[in-house]
C-alpha cells in the first residue's frame, strides 16, 4: 500500500468487512496484483456486483454469481482477470460506502459463499457464459451468433422481458450527427441521404448481423457499439432528415437474460433452475471436483 493517504473510515469498515476488497478498492490493482497464489473467490463478489443491479433477487444474484465466476476463471487460467478486477474496483469506487452499501454488497457475499467454487461445464471443462440486461422477447441461438462451439447457449422463450419499461427505445439521429458519430471510428465514412441505410441480414431472433449505412458495411453490433445503441435488435425508419433506429431489449440477446432471470426468482425458482432454464445442456459442478 502506498504511504500517505490513508483509507479513511470507510476503507477501514470495509477492512473489517471485506478484507479481500480492501486492497483492490482503495490501493488499485498496482498494489494488489492478481496471482495465481491468490483466491480467485475472493474477488467474486466485486465482479458480480458490477453486473447486475444491486437490487436484484437473491436468487437471480447467485445464478449472475456462478456465472462471473465461469468468465473470471478461463481469464484467471489465462492470466487475464486483472482487467476484470480494475474494473470492478473502479465501479465500486464510484460508490458511496457508507452503511447502505456495506448492507446491500451483502448480497453478493453471501451468494458467493452459497455458490462457492460452482460453475458450468459441459464435458468437464468451465466454459464462457454470455449474459445480457434485456431480450427482444427470445435469446439468441449463441451458435448462429458464436458458432457450435456455443450451441450450449440456445435460443429460449423470455416474452415476459416485453413487459419491461425499457423494451422499446428509439434512437434519433440527423444526417450530419449520424456521419459525425461513425467518422470517429471510421473517418473515411460517408453517406450522401438518410436512404443510404440497409438491413443486410438478420438472425433468428431479429438482431441486426449485417447492414449497410452509406459507403460503409457494418456488423449489427459493431454500429450499436459505435451509435450507442441500447440493441443490435432494431429496425431503421428514415424520415425527410432524420433516421430512427427503433431498439428492443438491452444488449446483445445471447444467453442468460437478467431480466428474465429476475421473474424467475420473484416466482420462487432457485438458481439452479435458471441456470438450467438458459443452459440446458451444462452441468453445475465444483471447480477441481
Amino acid at each position: 500500500m502506498k504511504a500517505g493517504k490513508g483509507p479513511g473510515i470507510s476503507g477501514i469498515i470495509m477492512l473489517f468487512l471485506l478484507p479481500y476488497l480492501l486492497t483492490v478498492i482503495i490501493c488499485g490493482r498496482k498494489a494488489c496484483p492478481v496471482s495465481r497464489e491468490s483466491d480467485m473467490e475472493d474477488y467474486i463478489p466485486a465482479v458480480t456486483a458490477t453486473q447486475i443491479s444491486w437490487d436484484a433477487p437473491r436468487e437471480a444474484i447467485k445464478a449472475q454469481t456462478v456465472i462471473a465466476r465461469n468468465n473470471l476463471y478461463l481469464e484467471w487460467k489465462k492470466g487475464t482477470a486483472a482487467g476484470t478486477i480494475q474494473n470492478a474496483s473502479q465501479a465500486l469506487k464510484r460508490r458511496k460506502m457508507d452503511d447502505l452499501f456495506l448492507e446491500q454488497f451483502q448480497k453478493f457475499q453471501d451468494a458467493a459463499a452459497d455458490t462457492r467454487d460452482q460453475v458450468l461445464m459441459k464435458d468437464g471443462d468451465v466454459v464462457e457464459l454470455p449474459y445480457h440486461e434485456l431480450s427482444q422477447g427470445k435469446t439468441r441461438d449463441a451458435s448462429e451468433v458464436l458458432g457450435e462451439a456455443y450451441s450450449y447457449a440456445p435460443s429460449v422463450d423470455t416474452s415476459e422481458d416485453i413487459s419491461s419499461s425499457n423494451y422499446i427505445q428509439g434512437c434519433y439521429f440527423s444526417l450530419e450527427d449520424l456521419k459525425k458519430q461513425i467518422q470517429k471510428t471510421y473517418p473515411g465514412f460517408s453517406i450522401e441521404n438518410i436512404g443510404e441505410i440497409e438491413i443486410k441480414n438478420a438472425d433468428s431472433a431479429g438482431y441486426v448481423l449485417e447492414i449497410n449505412v452509406g459507403n460503409q458495411e457494418f456488423q449489427g453490433e459493431k454500429l450499436k457499439e459505435i451509435l450507442n445503441l441500447p440493441s443490435s435488435c432494431f429496425t431503421v425508419q428514415t424520415l425527410e432528415n432524420e433516421v430512427r433506429f427503433l431498439c428492443k431489449g438491452i444488449g446483445h440477446g445471447v444467453g442468460l437474460s437478467q431480466y428474465t432471470a429476475r421473474k424467475m426468482a420473484g416466482k420462487k425458482k432457485k438458481y439452479e433452475e435458471i441456470l438450467n432454464y438458459f443452459f440446458p445442456e451444462l452441468k453445475l459442478k465444483e471447480i477441481g471436483n
